[in-house]
């Protein structure tokens, strides 16, 4: 990488920094605003009837691109076309997003819209509180670390867009205000743009540490299975082979 490359790079990163911080910082004081919360409303009532029935389908099929599966799925992929680098990457920040997310929900007690405002919800109700969109932050976290990742503008122009997407999914299946996937998504382009240097590779040293435990500890667990089930295979044989022994002795007699 060149001198100019790196501190377009280090502005860039900056940037995000910034821009995240001012999303997630932003969207949690609008929740103290009466008249941001109505808005909210407004926004969310105007999302989910831009739809039809097929683009219901549609987006309910796809929301959980920001989910912890979607997560595991991608970097499993990637792992398997040699890119074992960007998997750690993505699994990294996708779990870390998903963790903060969710420990934030425990601090920010907000009812969903379709508890509170009673909204048509199209997927089944998630757990946790409503502030911040753990999908949004997710999409947000993984996708910002791809873009800064991809070599052209066309790519890193169509791993925003996911983000954005999943962030407008989360809204539109009725289970997220416009500000919580704001906050999610703030959440997540500040990880993102954190997840660089020492900060990635540190990262990635501990998702390969906690892959290893996790394979140290299956094993184990592989091998006591698979006695139990060969211990009750030989045990429904023991008595065909004890008839067996039974009717040899009689013949013998």
């Amino acid at each position: 990488m060149t001198q100019r490359a790196r501190r377009a790079a280090g502005r860039g990163r900056i940037s995000g920094i910034g821009l995240g911080a001012g999303l997630l910082a932003g969207s949690w004081l609008a929740l103290k605003r009466p008249e941001v919360q109505r808005a909210d409303v407004r926004v969310g009532d105007a999302v989910r009837r831009l739809g039809s029935p097929e683009v219901d389908r549609a987006v309910a099929w796809t929301t959980d691109l920001g989910s912890i599966y979607a997560v595991v799925g991608a970097a499993a992929a990637l792992a398997a076309a040699g890119r074992r680098e960007r998997a750690a990457d993505v699994l990294g920040v996708g779990i870390l997003a998903w963790n903060l997310s969710q420990q934030s929900k425990t601090r920010v007690r907000r009812q969903r819209p379709y508890e509170a405002d009673g909204v048509r919800r199209l997927i089944r109700p998630p757990a946790g509180s409503s502030f911040p969109s753990g999908h949004a932050a997710v999409g947000a976290a993984v996708m910002t670390v791809l873009a800064d990742q991809s070599r052209g503008p066309t790519g890193r122009a169509l791993f925003r867009s996911m983000a954005a997407y999943v962030a407008f999914t989360r809204v539109y299946v009725g289970v997220h205000y416009p500000t919580d996937v704001v906050g999610g998504a703030g959440l997540g382009v500040l990880l993102g743009s954190l997840w660089r240097g020492s900060a990635a590779a540190a990262g990635r040293a501990g998702v390969r540490r906690g892959l290893g435990a996790g394979r140290r500890a299956l094993l184990p667990a592989l091998r006591v299975a698979a006695a139990v089930a060969l211990g009750a295979r030989i045990g429904r044989g023991s008595p065909r082979r004890s008839a067996d022994s039974e009717e040899v002795s009689q013949e013998a007699a």
